[in-house]
């Protein structure tokens, strides 16, 4: 994690809202989000990192922060028990999940009953894949190899010699444990191909990390995928067949998943918020739609 130069830091400053910055850059260790140069892309209008502190940030200098979120939470048909505070950028603690990595999600919004993880897209197409069935590059001394061959099917890595239908499954990562109750795929199974094998990995891991956050911590458990509504491939990816097969995998199951818009939210906090804050969200809702008109310009 590198920590911004004073000249990094007013370049982030300046493309993100105010009133939420503090909450990014009045940490010391939060860890900024760097291109292939090293350089820190918050900076960038198109950032989902920036965008993602625009909205969650700015929940630690409301008044009433938990009254937000708590109407958020009632709009989408989700538990809303308890007082609600917020965090950016929440590392899952490996030891719940064995990941040599630990999964980080965009935002966490938890009471003393609920939590939820939040991911957020702004121009990104899909989530996440899978990095086991990409071949390993330099400087890995098992350059070329590729771990898994995209089935959940018994094979064994050609790197470590260990045999599982899953690569990951084979290093000690219990993902596979939790699918079942969480996206009711069975795991003693095979399936060709993995039924996570695109975009779909990024929802599985940060569905079942909050599947073993919420479960260890007595509290139930929710995700939600914030997306900038526009000519964006996210907003065009949750209208789609294939969006809705996914998410009805998640229905009365575990962890409940909802996909809402950056606008959709914000309509719900201005109307929701006490007159102390309502001004705030108001700026915010200009900020937010000005940064998506610029970049929507730039890609149509």
């Amino acid at each position: 994690m590198l920590p911004l130069t004073a000249k990094e830091r007013d370049s982030v400053r300046r493309n993100i809202f105010p009133e939420s910055a503090v909450a990014a850059l009045g940490r010391d260790d939060f860890p900024w989000h760097r291109d292939s140069a090293k350089q820190p892309t918050a900076s960038l209008p198109e950032s989902s990192q920036a965008l993602a502190i625009d909205l969650f940030g700015v929940l630690q200098a409301l008044k009433e922060g938990s009254r937000i979120v708590h109407k958020w939470m009632s709009a989408l048909a989700l538990p809303t028990q308890g007082s609600w505070r917020s965090s950016l950028e929440y590392l899952v603690p490996r030891n719940l999940l064995g990941e040599p990595r630990s999964t980080q999600v965009d935002a966490v919004l938890e009471s003393e009953s609920c939590v939820a993880f939040v991911e957020c897209k702004f121009t990104e197409p899909d989530g996440g894949s899978c990095s086991q069935t990409r071949a390993l590059r330099p400087p890995s001394r098992n350059a070329g190899l590729v771990q898994c061959d995209g089935r959940y099917v018994s094979q064994i890595n050609p790197v470590n010699g260990a045999e599982a239908r899953c690569a990951l499954t084979g290093k000690g990562v219990r993902y596979w444990e939790r699918v079942p109750a969480v996206l009711g795929i069975r795991n003693d199974h095979d399936h060709d191909p993995c039924p996570f094998r695109d975009g779909e990995y990024q929802w599985m891991r940060n569905l079942i990390a909050c599947d073993a956050q919420s479960t260890t911590s007595g509290r139930s458990g929710s995700f939600l995928v914030v997306y900038a509504d526009g000519p964006f491939p996210m907003a065009t990816k949750v209208k789609a067949a294939e969006w809705s097969a996914f998410v009805s995998r998640t229905q009365g199951k575990a962890v409940p998943l909802r996909a809402v818009s950056y606008q959709h939210l914000l309509d719900v906090a201005v109307s929701a918020a006490t007159p102390e804050d309502r001004g705030v969200l108001i700026r915010l809702g200009n900020w937010i739609d000005d940064k998506v008109s610029r970049v929507a310009a730039r890609v149509t």
